[in-house]
């Protein structure tokens, strides 16, 4: 059995990717890599540290290891280390950590086009635009395939499952 197809979705906060990860789970009939993040900072009991940031790379990586053994076809990974490395360069330290770079078949990034959802997790409602042509310049130094997702819920899901039949 080889690797699954790998889907990663990827953004801005509170740019839908949770939401376009599960719709397009359900659409294909599979799980989601869910955001190891989320469940980190939940349980912390503090605040996040810099240093925290290559624990939550660990804990990505490990989920997408561990899904992908059960993955026989598809796999779609509600983030993965390009959210990281993009947090990681906006911590304004003078030497950011380059986190490893796993290769995808294809990244879909959420644009920041819709309202900001508070969320006790989130911490850049102002620097969506800036953080979306971050994510944009970093994706596109992979030379792998992206695709943004723009507009209404139904525009992105129609775009995002015309990028996977044309892969």
């Amino acid at each position: 059995m080889g690797k699954p197809f790998k889907i990663v979705i990827t953004g801005p906060e509170s740019s839908g990717k949770t939401t376009i990860a599960l719709a397009l789970a359900k659409e294909h009939n599979v799980h989601t890599v869910p955001e190891f993040a989320r469940t980190y900072l939940q349980f912390l009991g503090r605040p996040y540290r810099p240093e925290d940031l290559a624990t939550i790379f660990r804990g990505q990586m490990a989920w997408e290891d561990f899904y992908t053994t059960s993955a026989p076809e598809l796999i779609i990974c509600d983030t993965d280390w390009t959210v990281l490395q993009v947090w990681e360069n906006n911590l304004n330290r003078s030497n950011p950590f380059p986190f490893p770079r796993r290769p995808w078949d294809l990244a879909l990034l959420c644009a920041p086009d819709m309202p900001w959802q508070e969320d006790p997790l989130r911490e850049h409602p102002q620097d969506r635009d800036r953080l979306f042509q971050e994510y944009l310049e970093l994706l596109r130094s992979t030379g792998l395939p992206f695709v943004a997702l723009l507009g209404s819920h139904d525009k992105r899901m129609t775009t995002a499952m015309a990028a996977i039949q044309s892969l």
